[in-house]
């Protein structure tokens, strides 16, 4: 699922008419804003999710944490083939992931869905989720990758915010470097401002607030043709070291086994 641009729509819906309109690959709606009633809340993002059907778009949707005691009937509500992914805000340990992981698989199945093809992403937007990234990212094999909130982490650290610079940017060499490690793609909330900073940091899309910047987004996070190129040549060595019994394959000085495999085909897929 290639996810360089994800247009988040407001909790009343407004702007999925041009994020669907847009060159978006993803769009997100939320279900995780008390500031609306929660019934609410679900019937608008079923019916966006409806909409999102004509387009060719990934419909991604924010639910509530497990602890809310909302989880099950959000996913009771919006679950479908057309839900790619749901984002798990508030990630601060892998039980987080397990919980919504079996709640996930328990609908899944109900509903005819390809047990694990509903991806999760936890944000990590505290210091404690932070600390524990490498195992909320682990925590299920249906995790895509982590999501930077950084504002919300900001303001946990007593920090200011910034999207480029070096304060934060221990937390966002975490992230890139615990989602990269497992093959998963690293995802950044923005403002829009600094999207080529962010992918030459390694993340690999971004959560937009407008869709006038889609363009800029799907600019900046496609991996350059040499990196594919490169990446294709891995493949193929590794492809063909193990079609003659080898577990890895070397490429100039580089060596290729498995991991570095699949970290090459999702670079090609992206």
């Amino acid at each position: 699922m290639r996810l360089r641009s994800i247009v988040s729509v407001g909790v009343s819906g407004a702007g999925l008419d041009d994020a669907l309109g847009s060159q978006a690959d993803a769009v997100l709606m939320t279900l995780a804003d008390a500031s609306r009633p929660i019934l609410d809340l679900r019937h608008e993002v079923t019916a966006g999710l409806g909409r999102t059907a004509t387009h060719e778009k990934a419909a991604l949707v924010v639910v509530n944490h497990p602890r809310t005691r909302l989880l099950r009937d959000d996913l009771s509500a919006i679950l479908s083939p057309l839900v790619k992914g749901v984002l798990l805000p508030h990630a601060v340990e892998a039980q987080d992931v397990r919980d919504i992981a079996v709640l996930l698989r328990e609908f899944e199945l109900q509903r005819g869905i390809e047990p694990g093809d509903t991806a999760v992403f936890p944000i990590i937007d505290t210091a404690r989720g932070l600390m524990k990234a490498a195992e909320i990212a682990s925590a299920a094999p249906r995790v895509g990758g982590l999501v930077f909130h950084s504002h919300r982490y900001a303001r946990d650290i007593g920090a200011r915010d910034e999207q480029r610079g070096d304060r934060l940017a221990h937390a966002r060499g975490q992230v890139v470097a615990v989602s990269r490690s497992l093959g998963q793609s690293p995802l950044v909330v923005s403002d829009g401002l600094e999207l080529v900073y962010l992918a030459e940091y390694g993340f690999a899309g971004a959560i937009l607030p407008d869709a006038r910047m889609v363009i800029a987004a799907n600019g900046a996070f496609a991996p350059p043709a040499v990196a594919k190129d490169h990446a294709r040549e891995a493949v193929a060595a590794y492809d063909a070291a193990r079609a003659e019994g080898a577990w890895v394959a070397r490429v100039a000085d580089q060596v290729i086994d498995a991991a570095a495999a699949r970290k090459a085909r999702h670079l090609i897929d992206e």
